[in-house]
């Protein structure tokens, strides 16, 4: 943040009266975020007019918080200041206070001048209170913020320019920076999506794309130069595709290919730490100002890993970035500072992906187990039936699995995410009757956290859910009706009518499916 008021100048004027006999002193009040600490170097000394309508200050001399010799020169140095022939014919405080008076107090020419007094400040510095009239250098001098998994923190540092003629109260704005990591939401079936989501479901084997964001801070203009790391925890049930692309700003719509660098140290639930450093975003071509926001795209395959309960599978991102543009390797004018800057890491972000279990129960009309069927599920993708463990086609395509259990009644497709779904009895017990294919619909609500299964073709399929932290499965009984062989004479003959089993309910039924608090209802 730059602060800067408007200084009344008298250079070549008569001293006025000072504003008390004995000179007054002045404090600073910042309201600040938590934790950051302040020194303060006088740049200008002056006088404060007792008769003036308002507070101005006269008198404008050298103060001791700056070395007025190589700051000067520095002013008037092109290479050091882009803003040199504003200086030129400078000679005095008073001279300089008042190309400073025709500043903006928030334009890049009094940051610039900042940045200037900044590296050719002396060491007399002081705190905050007992000032005596005069313009200071204000720098932000904590030595580190806390950073750490659980508290970490994505605000800045800063510097500005002040005028004290009474006491002040600044509200400081320390550069806040701000990252967030989205996934993108697609239903096969419709064939739509929707981005900027944290919560998704997929199939095992499909490609989900991500997107990571970067806001720069206010104050990113005062910095000399300005790396940022991108690290992004993927679970093991993710695997990077290798297609990550940086964009730079709004403008830039076309990105930059780039690759991710595997780091060290532990991952997140036995998966992959990825990381990627841009090396300067101060870098001449960019055009990029505060506010701008740095966005990276990639894809991950959800893989045979996937996990299937209640957490689903997470990945979590940060980004670690330069938060004090006060120490520089290399400032714009001055003795370049010693100690490297120190960077902050913006808090963890974190999207889930689910994936579901689809689990059958061949049963006959007492709802034993029944042996001697066997199903096929397929998932309409737009307006074709796909074989769910053949959605994915070519060499090394992984795909969702279908399992039975010994008794040979269980059937488990394990890896579906939401959409239309079509189960066919391809083989039926001997003895029973063939069962009609049933339609039904998976709706995942990621508003609220509950996931629904809808009837299709005025039948609905009644699923019993478990969502723990060791499933994420829904549940059903198939039932087989034994075959009849109608009676001869004597005998109620066609008249003959019977009902099936718990498959064959009133069209238009809907089952609600709560995660955390599972409840069915019935029509």
């Amino acid at each position: 943040m730059l602060m800067t008021s408007a200084i009344a100048l008298s250079a070549g004027m008569t001293a006025m009266t000072a504003y008390a006999d004995d000179a007054p002193t002045y404090t600073i009040t910042m309201n600040t975020t938590t934790g950051h600490t302040y020194t303060a170097y006088q740049v200008f000394s002056g006088t404060i007019d007792k008769t003036a309508t308002s507070l101005t200050l006269h008198n404008i001399e050298w103060a001791s918080g700056v070395n007025s010799t190589d700051l000067l020169a520095a002013l008037q140095n092109p290479t050091k200041n882009t803003y040199a022939a504003d200086f030129t014919s400078c000679t005095t405080a008073a001279d300089v206070a008042k190309v400073l008076d025709g500043y903006a107090e928030d334009g890049e020419k009094i940051q610039a001048v900042a940045k200037l007094i900044e590296a050719n400040k002396d060491t007399a510095s002081s705190g905050l209170t007992g000032l005596s009239a005069g313009y200071y250098l204000i720098i932000d001098t904590t030595s580190s913020l806390p950073k750490n998994d659980t508290d970490k923190k994505s605000d800045t540092f800063s510097r500005f320019m002040l005028k004290v003629v009474e006491d002040v109260e600044v509200m400081a704005k320390d550069g806040v920076v701000e990252s967030h990591k989205t996934v993108t939401e697609t239903d096969d079936s419709t064939s739509t999506t929707t981005p900027g989501q944290k919560v998704a479901d997929y199939d095992i084997g499909d490609s989900v794309p991500y997107e990571l964001t970067f806001k720069l801070p206010s104050n990113f203009t005062d910095y000399v130069n300005y790396p940022i790391t991108f690290t992004d925890d993927m679970c093991a049930g993710l695997s990077w595709n290798g297609n990550a692309k940086i964009y730079y700003g709004a403008s830039d719509t076309i990105g930059t290919d780039i690759t991710f660098s595997k780091a060290d140290g532990t991952s997140f639930t036995g998966g992959q730490k990825w990381t990627f450093t841009t090396d300067d975003l101060r870098a001449t071509g960019l055009n990029l100002g505060a506010g701008d926001v740095i966005k990276v795209t990639y894809n991950a395959t959800l893989n045979s890993n996937a996990a299937f309960n209640d957490k689903g599978n997470q990945n979590k991102y940060h980004v670690s970035f330069y938060n004090n543009p006060n120490k520089s390797t290399t400032p714009s004018g001055g003795t370049p500072p010693t100690d490297t800057p120190p960077t902050g890491d913006t808090p963890d972000d974190t999207t889930v992906v689910f994936t579901y279990e689809l689990v059958f129960n061949k049963v006959d009309e007492k709802n034993a187990a029944l042996k001697g069927a066997d199903f096929k599920l397929e998932k309409k993708v737009g307006s074709t039936w796909f074989d769910v463990t053949a959605i994915h086609t070519g060499e090394g395509a992984i795909n969702p699995t279908k399992t039975g259990d010994d008794s040979g009644n269980v059937f488990s497709f394990k890896g579906l995410d939401a959409g239309a779904y079509r189960l066919t009895e391809t083989k039926k017990p001997t003895g029973y009757n063939q069962i009609d294919p049933i339609e039904f619909t998976v709706v995942a609500d990621r508003n609220t956290g509950n996931t629904t299964v809808e009837g299709l073709s005025s039948t609905v399929l009644t699923m019993n859910p478990t969502f723990d932290e060791s499933n994420a499965k829904l549940e059903a009984n198939i039932v087989n009706q034994k075959g009849i062989t109608l009676p001869g004479t004597g005998g109620i003959g066609t008249a003959l009518f019977y009902t099936a089993g718990t498959l064959l309910i009133a069209g238009g039924a809907t089952l609600l499916i709560t995660k955390k608090r599972m409840n069915v209802k019935e029509k």
